[in-house]
């Protein structure tokens, strides 16, 4: 009979394991959630760790879509709710299944592109060899149930097997191992054994094995049962037995499997030439940043570069013999070898393996050969139809450069038309058989050499040495380091702006209608350039500081008129700009050391600078040499410009045989003496 401290320790127990399962309930994780996240990515992540699942075994519906608002000045959140993924199925109690249908469904099964399910029951099979009765049991995926007794013994009753160790089912069942046990001995039956076909390709290189499904009690195939079947039917090579396990694991009955494979013979592949620049001259249009497309960048011209590999060699390789499944061996040829032909300009590396570049240039492509030529010749006029031509040679055109072109050169350019309203530019000299004639849009500038041509008007023309000009040079902005020369018969120079570091040596200068025309000599044109760009720098540099100077006399004042509340962070202040109005000095100092090389330069070269007319000079026109000054008011005839003690004198004409180099020194010593008026 129970006592009554029995029954209070029956309540206590009970109140106990109440609150334990309370417990338990209250740590177990949840079964679904709604997070709130950036993005769905991170609301699974969020989910996953507190459903204490995988992500791959959740599934998802998106309550409120997040993103930007307002111009992406604030960011909505997700709002998610997570759940486990629906348990897949499809392959479930697939050995149940008639034989009729196994072999379809076996074949997905055997499939590796399907899908692998993120929720699967538990799965029991049972395999009788001679060796005995082995179950294997899986354990379930995600949400699945596992295998139980019930399960376990109806698959054995259906499998044929009646008597077995149930203490060694049930162990496993409770272990779920997923490894072959042993819970009975095999009970030959012969009749319901599962039966093996193997056939063989006619070419020998394909062997395929069909299976059918045992009878209740009768005895599966086995791996060395498929080899022995195999070598029977002569195959000797190629077997595939990881192909073969997998089919016999999956039960793949009925359906055709290739269990060996012979291997083919491949013959090697030819040698060839890997050519590095383009051989087929394909014009394509490329898109900018905006996707416009510019129509004149055709990339005619493949420019490359001494010593640049233009094409390397890839040699053959060799046959692999092939063998069937009777071991027999299938010869492969050997790929052709191929030889790198050098063209001109062009040189073979020390191994022979690759084509370099001997020197700059365009690289052309005639049968099967490259060569390197430093000269590219445009038959015809640079317009629409060529594009606009970048060489690292140099470039005859024997037409003319239309209006809007760009013509660029590491040599020299020769144009037998004319140059319009164009952008030319090359290292080398730039020589144009007509003329140029710019519409006031033109700009023709040899960064290395000098230009020559018939006429220039209405353009920019810069060169590093001489610009040379035929019959004349009307309303244009000519620089040049060298001289400027128009000297033909009817020869004249009207308008505009003429600055050159040598001298200036025309038949006539200026108009009779007093058109403005500035004349510079002695004056190298970069050097100016350079001058005003010094000028501006120092300019910026003293306003700073003279501003920096303010900030600190500031500061100095207020820690001389309280030292005790000028803290750490005014000092640290006060440092830094002192620190700041040094290196500002500095750089002003450099400005001026370098500004000074430049002014020894010019004078060094405004001590050849002079003016020579042989004809007439109109009035309208400014002279200036070396700073010297002088405005024609009248006309002056067959004479020469000169600066001397910072005056500009006007002395007979000097002609061209004379070294105007020595031009000043030998005036300085009385050679040459003064004109007057006409």
């Amino acid at each position: 009979m129970a006592t009554a401290s029995d029954h209070l320790k029956k309540i206590i127990l009970a109140l106990d394991n109440e609150e334990a399962l309370a417990e338990e309930e209250r740590n177990r994780p949840p079964r679904e959630v709604i997070v709130v996240a950036d993005s769905v990515k991170q609301a699974l992540r969020l989910a996953a760790n507190e459903m204490q699942k995988d992500a791959m075994q959740l599934d998802y519906k998106i309550l409120n879509k997040g993103g930007s608002q307002l111009l992406g000045l604030r960011r909505l959140p997700y709002r998610v709710h997570v759940f486990p993924a629906r348990e897949d199925t499809r392959f479930a109690d697939l050995e149940d299944m008639n034989v009729s249908l196994s072999g379809a469904m076996a074949e997905q099964a055997f499939n590796e592109d399907t899908p692998i399910a993120i929720n699967a029951e538990g799965k029991i099979l049972v395999r009788i060899y001679r060796t005995g009765v082995f179950v294997t049991v899986r354990p379930p995926v995600g949400d699945g149930q596992a295998v139980n007794m019930t399960v376990a013994i109806e698959k054995l009753r259906q499998a044929g097997v009646n008597a077995f160790d149930k203490g060694r089912l049930e162990n496993e069942i409770r272990q779920k191992s997923g490894k072959q046990v042993k819970i009975a001995e095999w009970t030959p039956r012969p009749d319901a054994d599962s039966q093996l076909q193997v056939e063989v390709s006619a070419d020998r290189m394909r062997a395929t094995m069909t299976m059918t499904r045992p009878r209740p009690g009768g005895r599966h195939l086995q791996v060395a049962d498929v080899m022995q079947a195999l070598k029977s039917n002569g195959v000797q090579f190629g077997f595939k037995e990881s192909t073969i396990e997998k089919a016999l694991e999956e039960e793949v009955y009925s359906t055709p499997v290739v269990v060996a494979e012979g291997k083919a013979a491949q013959n090697g592949r030819d040698g060839y030439v890997d050519y590095k620049v383009r051989i087929d001259r394909k014009v394509e249009f490329k898109e900018d940043e905006t996707g416009r497309v510019d129509f004149m960048q055709r990339d005619l011209v493949e420019n490359v570069v001494q010593g640049q590999v233009l094409a390397e060699l890839v040699p053959a390789q060799r046959g692999q013999e092939g063998r069937d499944l009777f071991n027999k061996i299938s010869p492969a040829k050997n790929g052709n070898p191929v030889t790198i032909r050098p063209g001109p300009g062009t040189m073979l590396s020390d191994d022979g393996k690759r084509l370099l570049a001997e020197k700059n240039g365009q690289v052309l492509y005639r049968a099967g050969i490259l060569s390197v030529h430093d000269m590219f010749t445009i038959n015809g006029d640079v317009n629409i139809g060529t594009g606009n031509i970048t060489f690292l040679g140099s470039i005859v055109v024997t037409g003319s450069v239309e209006d809007n072109m760009h013509v660029k050169a590491a040599g020299t350019i020769e144009v037998a038309g004319t140059i319009q309203k164009a952008f030319v530019e090359a290292e080398g000299d730039i020589i144009v058989r007509q003329g140029i004639i710019g519409r006031d849009n033109a700009q023709v500038e040899s960064t290395a050499g000098s230009v020559y041509g018939k006429f220039l008007q209405n353009a920019t023309c810069m060169a590093e040495g001489d610009v040379v000009m035929g019959e004349n040079i009307m309303h244009s902005h000519v620089y040049a380091g060298g001289n400027i020369v128009c000297n033909g018969k009817r020869a004249q120079l009207v308008g505009g702006e003429i600055i050159c570091g040598g001298v200036v040596r025309v038949k006539s200068l200026g108009a009779m209608a007093a058109t403005p025309t500035l004349v510079i000599a002695g004056v190298n044109p970069r050097a100016m350039q350079q001058m005003k760009q010094i000028a501006q720098i120092e300019k910026q540099l003293n306003e700073k500081i003279a501003q920096t100077d303010m900030n600190l006399k500031t500061l100095q004042q207020q820690k001389a008129a309280a030292p005790d509340a000028f803290g750490e962070a005014k000092e640290e202040q006060l440092v830094k700009m002192l620190a700041f109005k040094e290196k500002l000095e500095e750089r002003l100092r450099e400005a001026a050391q370098e500004k000074g090389h430049i002014e020894t330069f010019m004078k060094e070269a405004t001590a050849y600078g002079a003016v020579h007319v042989e004809k007439t000079v109109f009035p309208g026109v400014t002279i200036e040499i070396n700073g010297a000054t002088f405005s024609v008011q009248d006309e002056y005839n067959n004479v020469s410009f000169v600066e001397e003690n910072g005056r500009i004198n006007i002395v007979a004409y000097v002609p061209p045989e004379d070294d105007d180099k020595h031009f000043q020194k030998n005036r300085r010593k009385g050679r040459y003496g003064e004109t007057t008026r006409s």
